[in-house]
């Protein structure tokens, strides 16, 4: 049994459809009631509530309660401007910030529309659907590209959902195109394209409620994972990124900041402030790009580097000693020295767990203050 097979009702595939645009509209405006940051929903239910205006123009003209020239013309204006506010929302929405420059995509509706007046096209039908449902291909098309854009930044992993929909959405928009402008070759009706469609615009208004669940969820894991002083990983996110069993040439780097509590009575907590976020900047800028960094409390901080040797991460802890020694951090005109001093502890043999390891890495912490200071110790060293 094939789709053709069965017989629907445009009028209740036109109440469905605008039913489809209030329930998202409805889902949007209460999301962005109860989010913080709700960036686009706003312009995302100003642009389903258009489409759901145009919808019921169609309905109403199906009914003959409009007249022909009056609900055509309706239909087509409510809908171009739908469709660019609602690209314009989901810019909004996925970047998570507002730009005016987006608003410019109405100068596309607006010279249809002018041309529109001129030219009288939308009083037929399959001209006026085509152009219509273009602009719609063209909006969704874009939609979808934004969203995976701006996945980069922000791997939500309900991103790659969203733009399917809307890419489904989009391409039944081109058919419904086809269908009109050349209805022979066409792989269905324009019926059942719009009946797949308000499937499509449920599961639209679904899948940005749990983008903006998503993206809050990940906010909190952040805020829960992040020093906020330095901004830096806090303890619970660096142990939550250790293997549970080392493997080997694994190296684990413990930091602490050397007579850390002169600076603070000697500058003020201010200044100690000021030089832990230096610190932790300049450790940042100067780590690999594979290791993981993170401030432990206090003036301690650790650097976890996967795939490295005794060798390799013995030039690291020196290169970061002679960095902070050359820090320049400033209190009230005065310069304020900084030292720090590196425990260096390396899983030669695979096996040995996170715990092992932080205790060699302060054992060899421990041996370079009594060293004198201002030095990196490897483990293995003070072992033989």
């Amino acid at each position: 049994m094939t789709l053709q097979s069965f017989q629907l009702d445009l009028a209740t595939v036109l109440l469905l459809h605008q039913c489809s645009f209030l329930v998202g509209a409805l889902c949007f405006l209460y999301t962005r009631w109860q989010s913080k940051r709700g960036e686009g929903l706003g312009t995302l239910a100003v642009g389903f509530l258009s489409l759901a205006m145009s919808s019921t123009l169609a309905g109403l003209g199906e009914r003959s309660v409009l007249s022909h020239e009056i609900w055509t013309f309706g239909t087509f204006v409510f809908g171009l401007i739908g469709y660019s506010v609602f690209w314009v929302g989901m810019r909004q929405l996925s970047s998570g910030r507002r730009r005016r420059i987006d608003w410019l995509v109405l100068i596309i509706p607006a010279a249809l529309i002018v041309t529109a007046v001129v030219t009288r096209f939308y009083l037929v039908d399959s001209l006026r659907g085509a152009v219509g449902n273009f602009v719609s291909f063209l909006s969704l098309a874009a939609a979808t590209a934004t969203v995976l854009h701006d996945r980069r930044p922000e791997r939500l992993p309900v991103r790659i959902v969203l733009s399917c929909v809307i890419a489904l959405s989009s391409l039944l928009a081109l058919l419904i195109v086809v269908a009109m402008l050349t209805p022979a070759i066409a792989p269905m009706t324009p019926r059942w394209a719009f009946f797949i469609r308000i499937i499509c615009h449920f599961a639209i208004a679904l899948f940005v409620i749990i983008l903006v669940k998503e993206r809050a969820e990940a906010a909190l894991r952040h805020v829960a994972d992040t020093d906020m002083l330095t901004g830096v990983g806090n303890r619970r996110w660096f142990t939550s990124r250790m293997p549970k069993v080392m493997r080997g040439d694994d190296a684990l780097l413990l930091m602490d900041l050397d007579l850390f509590k002169q600076v603070n009575d000697r500058f003020g907590h201010d200044t100690g402030d000021q030089v832990l976020v230096s610190f932790a900047d300049a450790i940042r800028r100067n780590l690999n790009a594979s290791g993981s960094f993170a401030r432990l409390g206090g003036e301690e901080f650790a650097a976890y580097l996967p795939k490295t040797n005794a060798l390799e991460a013995m030039k690291a802890a020196e290169r970061l000693v002679d960095v902070i020694g050359k820090l320049e951090v400033d209190s009230n005109g005065q310069r304020v020295p900084l030292t720090v001093s590196i425990g260096v502890a390396t899983s030669s043999d695979a096996g040995r767990s996170w715990s092992d390891l932080l205790k060699m890495a302060d054992a060899a912490l421990y041996a370079a203050k009594d060293g004198g200071r201002n030095r990196a110790v490897l483990y293995e060293k003070i072992a033989a």
